[in-house]
């Protein structure tokens, strides 16, 4: 790359969902929190080529994607992941409609994105990156969300925040309430990482063909769970309600519990986070934890300080 000089600089943290997942579709409160680790994007410079390349570094540094587009119709020149370009130039051209002002003339610029975190982590590649753009571009991240990505929306709340929240959708709109998560008992918290990555599409369309077994007592259930964490002051209490939240997911889906299929002999809880089956679970530590996974073959185990951020 050409020499260059700094520009602009954006940066997005990542994010876990506690509680709620997809029944935030039908109206419950969900429980998000920031992650520690993000995810940067930097306009490094400009020169005269008349094209915008890009360039996204995993975190271990490793470029993952590269693309060059022309300028300012955004073509694409060159590629080396077709769909990643495609996704990409959708993105800046939607942010291009919203607001005129962005990338208006043919003068070269060179961008780089950095995750923090491994991409099959499920922490929020994609919501970090139009997080970052929606930043770059100066517009609104759920205009530029639109309806190209499927979900709640939640994640594009908790990254745009940075702190913990209660989100709810009421007629389609997001409802937003900040909070604070620092529980008593957070050294006694684990996420451990299944590395079974889960299409959010393909999990949305199943959500949805169990849609008729979801009653109003079951998101007024999920909603009073959500509600009630962050006042927990016990493990034991804490271990309860989210017990209680997998067992209603569970039988409304109509699929055992990752803890019921992986983990039936383990004495803490065992909670899905998110899409079911894939990503990080939640864990409460017990004599051997450790170890009991180890032999499972389950090493990426992160305590609650190591992953959660704190302002």
């Amino acid at each position: 790359m050409p020499r260059h000089r700094y520009r602009h600089f954006f940066y997005s943290h990542g994010k876990l969902l506690l509680t709620g997942e997809y029944f935030i579709l039908c109206g419950a409160c969900g429980l998000a929190l920031p992650t520690i680790k993000g995810q940067s994007l930097t306009i490094l410079g400009q020169n005269f080529s008349s094209v915008l390349h890009w360039k996204c570094y995993d975190e271990i540094n490793k470029l993952w994607f590269e693309g060059i587009f022309q300028l300012p119709s955004l073509d694409i020149c060159y590629e080396t992941e077709k769909n990643t370009a495609l996704k990409l130039r959708d993105l800046l051209l939607k942010s291009k409609k919203i607001q005129k002002n962005f990338l208006p003339n043919s003068l070269g610029i060179y961008v780089k994105t950095q995750l923090e975190f491994p991409r099959n982590w499920g922490l929020g590649s994609s919501s970090t990156l139009i997080n970052n753009i929606a930043k770059w571009a100066k517009i609104d991240p759920y205009m530029l969300l639109g309806h190209s990505f499927p979900g709640s929306g939640y994640d594009i709340a908790c990254v745009s925040i940075s702190k913990p929240i209660i989100y709810k959708l009421c007629n389609k709109k997001p409802h937003i309430i900040p909070i604070e998560f620092n529980p008593p008992f957070k050294d006694q918290l684990f996420f451990l990482h299944l590395n079974k990555k889960q299409n959010t599409c393909d999990e949305i369309q199943y959500f949805y063909s169990n849609i008729s077994n979801i009653s109003h007592e079951n998101i007024e259930s999920i909603s009073y769970i959500t509600l009630k964490i962050p006042f927990c002051k016990t493990l034991k209490e804490f271990e309860e309600l989210l017990l209680k939240h997998e067992k209603i997911i569970s039988k409304i889906l109509n699929i055992p519990t990752i803890k019921e299929i992986y983990f039936p002999d383990y004495l803490g809880i065992v909670k899905s986070l998110g899409a079911w089956g894939g990503d990080f679970v939640l864990i409460s530590s017990r004599k051997g934890m450790k170890n009991y996974f180890s032999k499972k073959g389950f090493n990426t185990l992160i305590s609650f300080d190591e992953m959660i951020f704190k302002i």
